[in-house]
């Protein structure tokens, strides 16, 4: 099986070279998306819109209870940065504010509320000038848009906080750049249109397990375009969402009935697990 990838980007202008990053064109063509637990799907605005009838046993203000995302932190606590050391030619402390840099980047791109409201400007301004057009064209056309940024659905807001769970690591690249690979579960309690028959622990959650990949490039040898975060390699897997709407690059629930979604499936919760052994349904 293979999970979906985005697109990594972009040409370095440099000093002396020019240089295009590239993937097999194999990983460009895998649309294979990973999802819900419901083998056919349908338009959400044709479904009941009404309150979920909770378990006696859950607390229907809780939307994470009864799921392992009940222990889980608000994302921006619960994304772990490593200590920062030397690498190659950068220092801790320039490592360091990479990681921080990261951090801040993959906040904006998955819990900034103007950019899951559809507007991904904050995340855009954020990466380095000479990637930003392509990056942006890419969400907004929709061919890629939940590769970099997340998108709620139409009539879909949060009705808590996002939780997350996951870690930063650092690796140099052969042209001396910082590579930060980070593999988080973001979970996204959504408040909107659901079923009525929908029930279970974490029926109004949707599990996106992102891994992905930013590029840092020393000042010298680049030119000043390349300075800031440049979107690598990535893939992601989705849990409990709505097949028609994920594939259109935003999230939402299922739109046909489901019962007890997390049973049976509490792994897609934790980092660790592989993107290919998310239940398959998209």
């Amino acid at each position: 099986m293979v999970a979906v990838r985005r697109r990594p980007r972009r040409k370095l202008i440099g000093v002396l070279v020019v240089i295009v990053l590239l993937v097999p064109a194999g990983l460009l063509a895998a649309k294979s998306l990973y999802g819900t637990m419901t083998g056919t799907v349908v338009d959400p605005e044709t479904a009941a819109q009404s309150p979920v009838s909770p378990s006696p046993s859950l607390n229907p203000n809780d939307p994470f209870d009864g799921t392992p995302a009940a222990k889980y932190l608000p994302a921006d606590q619960g994304i772990v940065v490593p200590t920062a050391v030397k690498a190659g030619v950068w220092s801790a402390k320039e490592v360091g504010t990479v990681l921080t840099k990261t951090k801040e980047v993959l906040l904006a791109a998955r819990t900034d509320p103007k950019v899951l409201g559809g507007d991904p400007t904050s995340y855009v301004e954020a990466l380095a000038p000479n990637v930003r057009e392509q990056v942006k064209e890419a969400i907004v056309s929709g061919t890629d848009t939940l590769g970099y940024v997340t998108n709620l659905g139409a009539g879909y807001t949060l009705g808590a906080p996002i939780r997350g769970v996951g870690s930063l690591a650092v690796t140099t690249g052969s042209l001396k750049q910082l590579i930060v690979r980070a593999d988080v579960v973001w979970v996204y309690p959504l408040a909107g249109p659901l079923p009525e028959e929908s029930t279970g622990a974490g029926v109004r959650l949707v599990v996106l397990h992102t891994v992905e990949s930013y590029e840092w490039f020393p000042s010298k040898g680049f030119a000043d375009e390349d300075q800031g975060a440049r979107p690598g390699e990535g893939e992601r897997a989705v849990f409990n969402a709505d097949c028609p709407k994920y594939l259109k690059g935003a999230l939402a629930l299922p739109a046909t009935p489901v019962q007890d979604p997390v049973e049976g499936n509490e792994a897609v919760f934790v980092a660790t697990t592989p993107l290919t052994s998310f239940p398959t349904g998209c």
